[in-house]
């Protein structure tokens, strides 16, 4: 078994880093495929030096018998014409955010077995999320292995393709939102009177520990929150300030717009 992953990015090369790290495919049975692999001045990570890598796409097709396009969406439609003539006949996985199985099947044939992926990019420290659409055509060993390579960047999912717009907009772009919000409790920190580095730490291990406190309990944020919050207390007087400024709903518009975006992208 033999894997092109298409775009050696931030995304690409976790995905290989999880393929490595986890024993899924030995480097040998992998091959990169990137336009900057031209450049003489180029030179790959030593942890990747022994995967097979080439600047032609369709090279590192012809080669395999699974594809991860883990490109942008606004370029995949170049990496599909270059491709078409290769793939048809290979499982396609596609990590490109709004890019649906309909314009992905118009460069293969019928028969083309099709994947989508969303995941994130906290997929880098092997905490990701991954949610996962297969077409009809794909079987039970195929299904098998790429849940094997996104669980090995974190957790997987499986959701219709009609939800994967909310998916991008919820967990593909959520991270950004998160550090935003991690960013801004670090800095009222430093307002008041807290080192920078001693800010970021507590609100950024704040985050990861409220979010494993809603991963490994059965109890609602909502029923979390108020463990939090006693009468007349400090937590209340912030959840105040914050539903006086509409924080829920901000964030509710956010993750609305992000995933509008992503059907945009795919018309």
């Amino acid at each position: 078994m033999k894997l092109a992953i298409i775009g050696l990015g931030n995304m690409g090369q976790a995905i290989l880093s999880g393929i490595l790290k986890n024993n899924i495919l030995e480097a040998e049975q992998i091959i990169a495929a990137d336009k900057k692999f031209a450049n003489a001045d180029f030179e790959i990570e030593e942890k990747f030096k022994e995967i097979n890598i080439t600047d032609d796409n369709k090279e590192a097709v012809q080669k395999a018998d699974y594809i991860i396009l883990a490109v942008k969406p606004q370029i995949i439609e170049l990496v599909l014409e270059d491709i078409q003539n290769s793939a048809a006949s290979k499982v396609i996985i596609s990590i490109a955010a709004g890019v649906n199985t309909r314009t992905l099947s118009q460069y293969f044939t019928a028969n083309t077995k099709i994947i989508r992926v969303m995941p994130n990019t906290p997929a880098l420290v092997a905490e990701g999320m991954s949610a996962l659409y297969y077409s009809n055509l794909v079987e039970a060993d195929e299904r098998a292995f790429v849940e094997k390579i996104f669980n090995s960047l974190g957790e997987t999912a499986e959701v219709k393709e009609s939800d994967m717009d909310a998916v991008t907009g919820l967990s593909g772009s959520g991270p950004a939102f998160v550090y935003i919000f991690i960013e801004a409790l670090a800095d009222a920190g430093v307002l008041k009177g807290l080192a920078r580095d001693t800010a970021l730490k507590l609100a950024a291990q704040t985050v990861k520990g409220g979010a494993e406190m809603v991963l490994s309990s059965d109890i609602h944020p909502a029923a979390l929150k108020d463990m939090v919050c006693s009468p007349a207390g400090t937590t209340i007087a912030g959840v105040a300030e914050l539903e006086n400024k509409a924080f829920r709903s901000a964030v509710i518009n956010a993750v609305q717009k992000a995933a509008e975006r992503s059907e945009e992208l795919g018309r």
